[in-house]
C-alpha cells in the first residue's frame, strides 16, 4: 500500500473490494472466484489486495460478518417489535430469519462443499470467537425470555445447535423443491416453538 494513501483512501479502496468481491462471490461463488478477479474488478493491484486481506476467504468472511450483524439486529429488532403469543413471534423470528438468509444471493451459492471449504480455510481462534460472539448475544436476549417464563431454560450450546441445524438446511436447499424446502422450515418452526416456547 503507498504511504500517500490517506485513511480515507485506504476505507474506499477495502470498501470496494468487499462491494466487488460481493458481486464476484454472488454469481460464481466463493470457490470459483479468484483474487485476480477481484483486484481486477475494484481495480488495484494484486499486491494491495493482500494488505488489506490475506486470502479471498477472508475477504469472504469479512463480508459476510457485517451481513450477519445487519442480519441480527433486523432479525432482534423484528422479534423485539412484534405481537401475538410468545410461541408465534418464535415461530415468526425463525421463519423471518431463514427466508432472509436464503433469499440472499450470497447464500444461495453457499452449499455445504463450499461452507466445509471456508471452515478449513479460516482460522480455528476466528471461528471460535465468532461463534462466541453470537452465542453471548443470543444468550442475551433470549434470557429475558427465559426468566419471564416464556421459554424453556435449556443449555445454551444446544441452542445453538439447534439454529445451525437450521443454517445447514439453507446449504441443502438446492436438494429440494421450494414448497418442500418452505413446508420442512414451517414444520421445524412449529415443533422448535412448540417446544421451546412455554405458553
Amino acid at each position: 500500500m503507498s504511504k500517500a494513501w490517506s485513511a480515507r483512501e485506504k476505507e474506499m479502496v477495502k470498501t470496494s473490494l468487499r462491494e466487488e468481491g460481493l458481486k464476484l462471490f454472488e454469481k460464481y461463488g466463493l470457490r470459483k472466484t479468484t483474487v485476480d478477479d477481484i483486484t481486477g474488478a475494484a481495480n488495484i493491484s494484486k499486491g494491495a489486495f493482500y494488505l488489506f486481506y490475506p486470502s479471498k476467504e477472508m475477504l469472504y468472511y469479512d463480508i459476510t460478518r457485517i451481513m450477519q450483524l445487519e442480519n441480527r439486529k433486523n432479525f432482534y429488532s423484528m422479534i423485539r417489535n412484534s405481537v401475538g403469543t410468545p410461541r408465534g413471534r418464535f415461530k415468526d423470528f425463525i421463519i423471518h430469519g431463514i427466508r432472509i438468509l436464503s433469499d440472499t444471493p450470497l447464500y444461495r451459492m453457499m452449499h455445504s462443499e463450499d461452507f466445509e471449504y471456508l471452515m478449513r480455510k479460516l482460522p480455528p481462534e476466528l471461528k471460535s470467537d465468532d461463534m462466541n460472539s453470537y452465542l453471548d448475544e443470543f444468550k442475551g436476549y433470549f434470557t429475558d425470555w427465559i426468566e419471564k417464563g416464556w421459554m424453556k431454560k435449556i443449555e445454551p450450546d444446544a441452542m445453538n445447535g439447534l439454529f445451525m441445524s437450521l443454517f445447514f438446511l439453507i446449504l441443502h436447499r438446492d436438494e429440494f423443491s421450494d414448497e418442500v424446502f418452505f413446508a420442512t422450515l414451517e414444520l421445524l418452526a412449529d415443533m422448535l416453538a412448540s417446544y421451546l416456547i412455554v405458553e
